[in-house]
Order: structure tokens, then sequence, then C-alpha cells
């Protein structure tokens, strides 16, 4: 009986002692402006017995860093037109495909990996884990006009960091 409770317990200090597993970041990727700090970032929603909740699987909103660093949710014409997005849900909520209103031509893929939620894109030719966007505007003039738009992420096989840069009107 002895060897038992002592058995017992050494797997419960075990399991007390194991470094807590790293729960999955929400956040797909944000969009960084030249025009301030300010950035918004895109999230995943987790479903209750899938991978994406089939409501609202991806959200975005503003993170004030030029400010006081908090939230703020994007208002009509942000989502009708520049930071907007489309998303259409695969089956079983497994998957979704993201289609972002700045980026129309661009599609990304949320799906599962290694046990977490990311957006999967092509960067440079190349299939990569969506990390970062930085938009350069210039701000002369009546209103603000996109001069280049920058992604960045990692080779969704190697690991290795990719960008390329996109011109406006090109």
């Amino acid at each position: 009986m002895r060897s038992c409770r002592a058995d017992m317990t050494a797997v419960l200090l075990a399991l007390l002692s194991a470094a807590p597993a790293t729960p999955c970041p929400v956040e797909l990727f944000r969009i960084e402006r030249s025009k301030n700090a300010n950035v918004v970032v895109y999230e995943a929603r987790p479903g209750e017995k899938s991978p994406l909740d089939p409501d609202e699987p991806v959200t975005a909103s503003w993170i004030l860093l030029a400010r006081d660093g908090r939230r703020q949710s994007l208002n009509f014409f942000e989502r009708l037109m520049a930071y907007g997005f489309e998303v259409k849900l695969g089956p079983l909520a497994q998957n979704a495909r993201l289609t972002l209103k700045a980026l129309k031509g661009r599609v990304l893929r949320v799906a599962q990996r290694d046990g977490c939620l990311a957006a999967f894109g092509v960067i440079a030719g190349v299939e990569t884990v969506l990390k970062r966007v930085f938009v350069t505007t210039d701000e002369h003039g009546a209103a603000p006009s996109v001069v280049s738009i920058e992604l960045f992420g990692v080779d969704a096989v190697t690991g290795e960091e990719r960008s390329e840069k996109l011109l406006a009107g090109k």
C-alpha cells in the first residue's frame, strides 16, 4: 500500500511542478501604420466545440498605443473600407478564408498550426504565417493615400522570416 501511495504522491508532485501549458495567443496578425503607433489587431475566436467560433471566427479592433493603450472597436467606415474583412467559414468551423478589404487579392486561410490558430497566406511566393502588415501612407492632401504595404511573417515550413513590399497602384 505504501508503494502505491508513494507512486501517486510522486505523480502528483510531478504534475504540480510541471510548467503550465502555454495558452494559444488569440492574435493572428496586426496592421501597423506610418501615421502613428496605433495598431489594428485581428484575433481568432475559438469555438466551444470547434477550432473557430461559428458565429464570429475573427474579430478586429484598435489598440490605441499612441494614446493610452486601450482597445477600441473599428468604426463603420473602417470596417467598410480600410480595415474591414470578410470571413467564410469552412466545414465544421475547422478553418476559414479571410479576405481583408485592403488586400482583396490576398486571401488568407485561418487554420490550426501546432494546436493554435494562425493566418496563412502567400508572401513573396511562399506559404507563410502572417504576423504583421505595415502600411506607409502619405498624409499630405485632403485624404491620406497608401504609398506601400509590407507583409511580414514566417515560412510555414522552415520558420524563416519572410517579407514582401507592395507598392500602391502596382
